[in-house]
């Protein structure tokens, strides 16, 4: 085998350790600092340990310069126990297989180790170390070649080689772990971005569905007189509705990467009628006109009725907000049976979507509204999901917009 080539086998030696550890690092999110640094301290003794037992069979010449590597990175990361390990078995070899006198390699380790001390003491750019190092390392080496006891006896050209492949191969090392780090660093940084951008939209979520029940409690309240008794039936059963609504919605807060789905038999037709009791006296005060579809039979379906009402509450508010209050506006909810599935559409008059803002309208953050955070239809599409059911856009400009709920039915869930 070339020098070349033993030089290039000896690199795989130090890098593939090294590589196996920021690998596990950036895979394993639950590695603290403290167990990273053990990681690594492993990985460089493997390093070594890789050169000293399969390098030298190859050649001696390139290892006696290159097993130095783990030892200067262990210096770069400020790894003190390793750096100690590291320098004593490199003594023990030089002393015992190459007959360089221990005191010599002891006083040479002794003064990169004060070097080390001093350079930290003094909080100077790490680097400029590393540069002393290797600059120590080329002078100690070029010393043992010349005493008369050392077995080490290499040519003029290989002497050169030597020094020069040790200090190119520690710097392209030295490059390759710190972009390695960089990238892991960035990883971590990203997934732990990803964890906050659930965080946020979980926020906004509740906070987007909380300021409906909100906002209808405040509705409520400003036209409620103490003294009216018939204000006080009417009204105090929705207003006690409305923060059941929120102390569930807050409930979702503490499963924040998933809304909780509680399917039981419920009536679709009760629903649609709660739902349009609590938006009688807004579509009243804005002059919109609304039929809902609300039968005298029951009609079941296998669903979360406070869920579903939570969609529903957000499409028919959606619709009067999309209403000009100049303009006689009308809401249309129809309930539609087909053996294998149930559709609720929701139909108005308001001022609709353009094509752009209908291809966008279920992406989370996309709003049309001055105030809106753009959650409320991403999360009545999760929900409808949630229900194995689908939600469909039709809108035009103008001319105003349907909302299309479909829901899967199966008799034997009724039987």
């Amino acid at each position: 085998m070339g020098l070349f080539e033993t030089i290039m086998v000896n690199v795989i030696f130090i890098i593939f350790p090294l590589v196996f550890c920021l690998l596990y690092q950036s895979y394993n999110q639950t590695l603290d600092k403290e167990k990273g640094d053990l990681f690594l301290d492993f990985a460089l003794i493997t390093s070594f340990y890789l050169i000293l037992r399969f390098g030298l069979k190859i050649s001696v010449q390139p290892p006696i310069l290159l097993f130095h590597i783990p030892l200067i990175l262990a210096y770069l990361k400020n790894r003190k126990a390793n750096i100690i390990l590291l320098s004593v078995c490199i003594i023990l070899f030089y002393s015992d297989y190459i007959k360089i006198p221990w005191l010599f390699l002891l006083i040479e380790y002794a003064i990169y180790y004060g070097i080390y001390k001093w350079w930290i003491y003094k909080k100077w750019n790490i680097q400029g170390l590393i540069d002393v190092l290797l600059l120590g390392k080329c002078i100690g080496i070029t010393v043992a070649i010349w005493l008369p006891s050392t077995l080490l006896k290499v040519s003029i050209l290989d002497y050169f080689i030597i020094i020069f492949s040790f200090v190119v191969i520690t710097k392209f090392t030295i490059y390759l772990f710190e972009r390695a780090e960089e990238v892991l660093s960035l990883r971590l940084k990203l997934k732990q971005f990803e964890k906050e951008k659930k965080l946020r939209e979980s926020l906004f979520k509740i906070t987007h569905e909380i300021k409906n029940p909100i906002a209808v409690c405040k509705g409520y309240l400003d036209m409620f007189d103490v003294n009216n008794i018939e204000h006080s039936r009417k009204y105090v059963p929705i207003l006690k509705d409305e923060i059941a609504r929120v102390l569930i919605l807050l409930e979702d807060f503490l499963s924040i990467h998933k809304i909780k789905i509680e399917k039981d038999i419920m009536d679709v037709n009760l629903l649609l009628e709660s739902i349009y009791q609590n938006f009688i006296p807004i579509l009243e005060d804005r002059n919109i006109k609304a039929t809902f579809d609300i039968r005298e039979d029951e009609i079941y379906m296998i669903g979360d009725y406070n869920r579903l009402s939570q969609v529903l509450i957000n499409i028919i508010k959606n619709s009067i907000e999309a209403i000009p209050k100049e303009n006689s506006g009308y809401i249309n909810v129809t309930l539609e049976e087909y053996p294998n599935n149930l559709k609720i559409v929701v139909q108005d008059n308001g001022k609709g979507m353009s094509k752009e803002e209908l291809t966008k309208i279920k992406e989370p953050f996309f709003t049309t509204k001055q105030k809106g955070t753009g959650l409320g239809v991403y999360l009545s599409d999760e929900i409808i999901k949630e229900h194995g059911g689908t939600i469909e856009y039709q809108s035009e400009e103008g001319k105003g917009t349907t909302v299309i709920i479909t829901f899967p039915r199966k008799q034997s869930e009724f039987e």
